[in-house]
């Protein structure tokens, strides 16, 4: 009987290891989990809804070595794969999509029972702790000994995880993988007013060089947050300029300057000028930075001080630095890529036989649903190379 082996039991895991059991209804698959229950990282996607991918999904959401895999199992063939399962979704007008449960717990459940239809060994608290290839198999060393035809590697990355070892036993495999760096997580500064708008969430745009996101951005003592925040975390860098917008789209300038001046004449202080728009908070440190005393009279303010206040409210600086902390990120930028891994196949170079998948890969994608989207896509198209592998041996 020919066996596969699949290290870790996240979504890309289970995807392989359901893409494959359809495709070799004879063979041995198991599945082997560090943890004391496979898919936990799962429950927490889409604040308990499960993001489960996105309408949008296409080559240009991810780096250039996704593409051949993200052509090849794009939205249509995901969804399928996922109405397989007894998992049918929805989108709603973002294009994220959904269970229509709307519940990462009854999602992980349907997985589970499919695993379960399909005959599948879960292994759980199996720490995979060396590989070797000898004799024509891999043997892995885990609660037991395991003997392997081919091996799916889905170790998952360090985003949210304490302890994360799983690319440890690349140096068994002789692969050398570049040190992932945080990726959808907050965006680290340490300008002091920051301290005074915790909580504050807005809706706006914040750029960052060429690059500019636009959603909610939130505001805590030591970071901005928020999916636009998010998405841009990854090309911060120590000491990077951000520009945040607090009228994305809502008036054009004309129409702000005219109306910070009509409120001017209407108020009895300066730090009621900007109600209309913006939280007290935030107001007040509009005001601070563009140089005007919130107790001061409105109907002083000159025109030159009514432009600068729109000028800071469009045009809102701050200092930020590169994030460090994998414990708030939702996933990892970098990664095995072509120079390591086949990126047709998602086979090892230096290993035949040996299949990667998920966040150890070099694929990291916006927030929206994106990055469950390569889980899956990636997990199918490794199990189908390692079908091929497997139907080839003597």
């Amino acid at each position: 009987m020919k066996t596969a082996i699949i290290i870790g039991g996240g979504a890309s895991g289970v995807a392989a290891a359901l893409t494959l059991r359809a495709l070799q209804p004879d063979a041995d698959i198991v599945i082997l989990e560090k943890n004391e229950r496979i898919l936990k990282k799962l429950l927490t996607t889409g604040n308990g809804r499960c993001n489960i991918t996105n309408t949008a999904v296409s080559p240009a959401c991810y780096p250039a070595f996704a593409e051949t895999v993200i052509t090849q199992y794009d939205f249509e063939r995901v969804r399928a794969f996922l109405l397989s399962l007894s998992l049918p979704i929805k989108a709603d007008n973002t294009g994220r999509c959904y269970p229509l449960s709307e519940s990462a717990n009854n999602a992980v459940n349907l997985l589970l029972e499919a695993l379960s239809r399909a005959n599948i060994r879960i292994q759980t608290s199996a720490q995979v702790t060396a590989i070797k290839y000898r004799d024509n198999h891999y043997i892995l060393q885990a609660d037991k000994s395991y003997t392997a035809d081919a091996v799916i590697f889905a170790p998952g990355s360090a985003a949210a995880v304490r302890g994360y070892n799983g690319t440890d036993l690349l140096a068994d495999l002789h692969i050398n993988m570049t040190p992932p760096t945080p990726a959808l997580c907050p965006i680290p500064s340490t300008e002091p007013f920051l301290k005074s708008l915790k909580g504050v969430r807005v809706k706006g745009s914040i750029t960052l060089g060429d690059k500019t996101e636009h959603g909610e951005i939130q505001f805590n003592e030591s970071n901005i947050s928020g999916i636009c925040a998010f998405n841009l975390a990854k090309y911060a860098y120590d000491g990077c300029c951000i520009t945040l917008d607090f009228c994305d789209g809502l008036m054009d300038e004309k129409t702000l300057i005219e109306a910070i001046a009509d409120r001017a004449r209407n108020v009895q202080e300066n730090a009621a000028v900007l109600d209309f728009l913006l939280l007290r908070k935030l107001a007040l440190t509009v005001l601070k930075r563009a140089g005007i005393k919130p107790s001061g009279n409105p109907k002083e303010l000159t025109d030159a001080q009514i432009h600068a206040i729109a000028d800071k409210i469009r045009h809102f600086t701050l200092t930020a630095n590169k994030p460090h902390d994998f414990a708030h990120a939702q996933t990892v930028c970098g990664g095995l890529s072509a120079r390591d891994i086949d990126p047709a196949t998602l086979e090892s170079r230096q290993n035949k036989g040996v299949f990667m998948c998920g966040e150890i890969l070099d694929a990291d994608a916006p927030c929206g649903g994106f990055n469950l989207h390569w889980a899956w896509a990636s997990g199918m198209c490794a199990a189908q190379a390692a079908s091929r592998f497997i139907s080839a041996l003597k």
